[in-house]
């Protein structure tokens, strides 16, 4: 069994087979003084990513699906797998909807709604490759000091380089409950190879075959056993500190922090299908 770090991670149930605020941003987990979490994380300071979107189901019962980050005033960037499950005869459902500007999920004081979305149209379940999409919200958003886009970056992301994701996904396995407070985890890029053979490594034993990884679109950490992405952390942001640019988005991997890679989207891979949607409000 793999996960789609999703609304049900694909950290992978596939039956084939979770920022920063601060002028100066910490450099590691050690610099954040909470309690630990997203697996193995911590909880992040109020404010931390201004740039996180929880995405929400529900109207009466409410269930967090996934993460997202604000890109533009009028998008919001995640996996696609975390929006196809709310599309109904090519509408979104209304009862799905983001929450802003707050470190907790249920948070009714931001949120937005959609008018739609576009998700790559090479976006395979099977493969669980070009797992890249964009909601468009019905309105525009307003930048506040606990709200702000981040940027992407189109350069290509070695291994070796320090990068931290948010989320609210699951802290352990084991529980179908999700976080209220936002979590964050400080994790190592890892070369392909590193990757490749990683999830070779941790799928030996396993009944079912993983996804292959392909370096040219997906970008992989790791940071240890007991620490990394779970259930819920899909569609969440990868950044890198010191330039405060996104460059990948939570997509797959084994549940949870089992002491394999965690699989992301490499954003720079997405230029060409990511510009045209975005590209009339990045100056905005």
């Amino acid at each position: 069994m793999f996960v789609i770090v999703t609304s049900f991670l694909v950290l992978l149930n596939i039956a084939h087979g979770n920022i920063l605020a601060q002028s100066h941003p910490a450099e590691s987990n050690n610099d954040i003084k909470s309690a630990p979490r997203i697996v193995g994380g911590v909880e992040a300071p109020e404010g931390y990513a201004k740039h996180m979107v929880a995405l929400v189901v529900g109207s009466y019962i409410k269930m967090l699906t996934c993460g997202g980050s604000i890109v533009t005033r009028r998008h919001i960037l995640s996996a696609a797998h975390c929006i196809e499950p709310y599309v109904i005869w090519g509408e979104l459902t209304p009862y799905f909807y983001g929450v802003i500007g707050s470190n907790s999920w249920r948070s009714t004081e931001r949120v937005v709604r959609f008018s739609g979305h576009v998700n790559h149209p090479g976006f395979s379940w099977i493969t669980i490759k070009n797992d890249i999409g964009v909601l468009i919200t019905t309105e525009d958003i307003r930048y506040t000091d606990r709200v702000q886009p981040v940027s992407l970056s189109w350069n290509w992301t070695p291994g070796g380089r320090t990068a931290f994701a948010t989320g609210w996904g699951l802290t352990t396995t084991g529980t179908s409950e999700a976080p209220e407070r936002l979590q964050l985890l400080y994790v190592k890029t890892i070369s392909p190879l590193t990757c490749i053979l990683g999830v070779r490594n941790a799928s030996s034993g396993w009944e079912a075959n993983p996804p292959t990884v392909d370096p040219l679109q997906e970008l992989c950490t790791f940071h240890s056993m007991g620490h990394g992405m779970c259930n819920g952390d899909s569609g969440s942001a990868l950044v890198l500190p010191q330039s405060r640019v996104q460059v990948g988005i939570v997509s797959w991997g084994f549940p949870c922090a089992v002491g394999a890679p965690d699989v992301f989207v490499r954003v720079s891979a997405f230029k060409n299908f990511l510009i045209p949607i975005i590209g009339s409000h990045l100056t905005d």
